[in-house]
């Protein structure tokens, strides 16, 4: 009986410790079913937060869409009428800007016509003289000395012509009376002949002398005032050697050079306008005097001669001038106002109004009315293109813009009014 009894004990106690190990793993594989339950739910909160960012983030895009929408919707440009301007056709006149040197018209440089010794300059830059005065003189001792030797050298040729003349006509007597041949005659003859040519010959050579000590003393060739003195006595000069520079000023004139292109627009008699470097509080009217007919074979230029007044001897022999010559241009060509074209990075642009934006264009200007304020359009525009006749730094391709009633303004006034309002 105690027997059966502690075995039911055994078996009881065996039972609860079956259920308790139960028990104990079903507890281990609870806890490991926690751990992957907190790692899925912060999966699901990071996902969650993603998600919210993104939102937030399309919700920014969406505002910054909506604001550009916004902005795109802004008023437009408004121009007034007056503001717009379009092509015409017009006959420009064009100044021809052309650099100078102001020269004397009548200057002389005076050159040694002898070999010899200076003996006396008798003038310095800046005197004046009188045409006929002396200015130099050379030293003739030479000179004189060889004058005596060629003097009896024509003598004593002279005197032997005298002899040979006798000599023939008493020759021609014989000849006559058949006392002397035929050729003893024309061996006289030709003796006479000769002794004449060599008088001759010695009386040349006489009078180069003389011309040459004449050339010893030098004369000024005109009146005006001396520019340079290139000879100090004492020196030896050879034939041909510059002495001095005498200038006129009392007629002036502007050496100009003109292009080849633009020639043809200038004329004889034509009006010019001259500045003198130095004297840039006055100009000079004048006018075109002379148009040289051949091109410089360096800078193809063709120079363009310009009278100008000298009243008290103002104007200076080589100072630098700058002739201003309008000429008229013989066809009428497009036009615009100066004030329409404008500068982007080395380019010359126009703003025009296309179907209610602003658009950039490009253009190619040719020649300029300084006077009217206009420029030739030779490509980039059409006749009914409208363009905006002002400078206004703000515009940009694509804005809204219209014209506030009337037509748009011919090409013919430069300045104008900035438009009347624009979008904030």
């Amino acid at each position: 009986m105690h027997q059966s009894v502690r075995v039911d004990e055994h078996n009881a106690t065996r039972r609860t410790a079956w259920r308790a190990g139960r028990a104990g793993g079903q507890l281990d594989r609870g806890d490991r079913m926690t751990g992957r339950t907190r790692w899925w739910l912060a999966g699901v909160v990071v996902l969650a937060v993603g998600g919210i960012g993104l939102s937030v983030y399309q919700g920014i895009v969406r505002s910054n869409a909506k604001a550009a929408e916004k902005k795109k919707e802004a008023p437009p440009l408004e121009f007034a009428a007056h503001d717009i301007v379009q092509l015409a056709s017009r006959v420009l006149t064009a100044d021809l800007l052309l650099p100078g040197t102001v020269q004397a018209v009548s200057q002389a440089t005076v050159r040694s016509k002898v070999s010899a010794e200076v003996r006396t300059v008798s003038v310095r830059e800046g005197d004046r003289v009188r045409s006929g005065q002396v200015v130099v003189e050379f030293d003739t001792a030479q000179l004189r000395m060889q004058l005596a030797e060629r003097q009896a050298t024509l003598e004593s040729a002279r005197a032997q012509l005298a002899q040979t003349e006798r000599t023939r006509e008493v020759n021609a007597q014989l000849v006559k009376q058949n006392f002397i041949s035929q050729n003893a005659f024309d061996t006289a003859d030709a003796a006479y002949r000769a002794q004449r040519a060599a008088v001759a010959a010695a009386g040349a050579q006489l009078e180069q002398t003389k011309l040459t000590l004449a050339d010893a003393v030098v004369h000024a060739p005109i009146g005006g005032l001396v520019s340079k003195r290139l000879v100090q006595p004492g020196e030896k000069v050879a034939f041909d050697t510059p002495l001095l520079s005498i200038v006129d000023l009392s007629q002036m004139e502007v050496q100009a050079q003109a292009a080849v292109s633009d020639i043809t627009h200038v004329a004889i008699g034509a009006r010019a306008e001259v500045e003198i470097e130095g004297l840039s509080d006055r100009t000079f009217a004048a006018r075109v005097e002379r148009i040289n007919p051949s091109a410089e074979p360096g800078s193809r230029t063709i120079n363009v001669y310009i009278g100008l007044p000298n009243e008290n001897a103002l104007l200076k022999a080589g100072m630098f001038a700058r002739v201003r010559l309008r000429v008229q241009r013989d066809k009428e060509v497009s036009a615009l106002p100066a004030s329409a074209i404008q500068s982007d990075a080395g380019q010359s642009i126009v703003w025009v109004i296309d179907e209610g934006r602003l658009v950039k264009r490009l253009v190619t200007i040719g020649r300029r009315d300084d006077r009217a304020q206009l420029v030739e359009i030779v490509s980039g525009l059409g006749p009914g293109d409208l363009v905006v006749a002002t400078k206004f730094d703000n515009l940009r391709d694509g804005l809204a813009a219209r014209i506030m009633g009337g037509a748009a303004a011919p090409a013919s006034v430069a300045d104008r009014d900035a438009p009347r309002s624009h979008a904030n």
